[in-house]
């Protein structure tokens, strides 16, 4: 009785152990804006960017789990609820696993309705003029918040931006390699026009402790590029360039 009892436990032990040891790679996806936080907000079919953040999301979170069940996926939301900058790199700081990556999804807008194209972005100041804009667009939830303490005296201000120029990137060559392979897949098999990767300051890639990109998929303020993100195909697609950079990566780094 005791042996069989005994041999029971040992196994159960063994199958945790395993469990764990395939599960030491985790990739956080957080779908960018959501609840009151609509983002960026289609002019000709107006499509928020928050819903189709987060669709794209779900998808490639789907693609993952089904062909890489040993990888942990992590949403940072999975309905449509508003979570600070802070929250998201919080998530993504909780996760104990020794190998992560963090994937942020984006939809960009502009001024100008012929802008088109992907683009992949790191945490840096390279250029830091040029891509002002757009990192504090997606900074700018900040002041949707309640509490504005955590985020240490940054209020999205110019002046604000300085501070990065005096931080450092654990992770800025694993973050490179990553999002070069995603523009690839951008361009070379979706077609996109090609926009680049480019460094700016965001907040959420600054606080999260592992690799990371912010993606943004496309221009939602261009009527041709609102109407193909919001199609099934154009999801698809971007669901697949995703994926395709995450595997070559998740092979060369688990």
């Amino acid at each position: 009785m005791f042996m069989t009892m005994f041999r029971k436990c040992v196994s159960v032990i063994v199958f945790t152990i395993v469990l764990l040891s395939l599960q030491s790679f985790t990739v956080v996806i957080d779908a960018g804006h959501g609840g009151h936080d609509a983002g960026a907000v289609g002019l000709t079919m107006g499509i928020q960017e928050k819903d189709l953040n987060l669709d794209v999301a779900k998808q490639l979170a789907e693609r993952i789990r089904a062909k890489y069940p040993e990888v942990a996926v992590v949403l940072t939301r999975e309905s449509d609820v508003f979570l600070t900058l802070q929250n998201r790199a919080n998530i993504v700081n909780k996760c104990k696993d020794s190998k992560k990556l963090f994937i942020s999804i984006h939809t960009n807008a502009a001024d100008n309705r012929n802008a088109c194209g992907a683009e992949t972005f790191i945490l840096g100041t390279e250029r830091m003029d040029d891509n002002l804009d757009v990192a504090m667009r997606e900074n700018s939830v900040m002041k949707l918040e309640k509490d504005l303490t955590v985020y240490q005296g940054f209020d999205n201000s110019i002046e604000s931006y300085i501070m990065f120029e005096l931080m450092q990137h654990d992770y800025m060559d694993s973050s490179l390699a990553f999002a070069e392979t995603i523009q690839n897949e951008f361009v070379n098999t979706l077609k996109r026009a090609n926009r680049g990767v480019r460094q700016a300051a965001f907040w959420v890639l600054l606080k999260s402790a592992c690799p990371g990109v912010l993606i943004e998929m496309g221009f939602i303020s261009n009527a041709d590029e609102e109407k193909w993100l919001s199609s099934d195909a154009g999801k698809k697609g971007i669901v697949n360039g995703i994926f395709a950079a995450f595997e070559k990566y998740y092979k060369e780094n688990k």
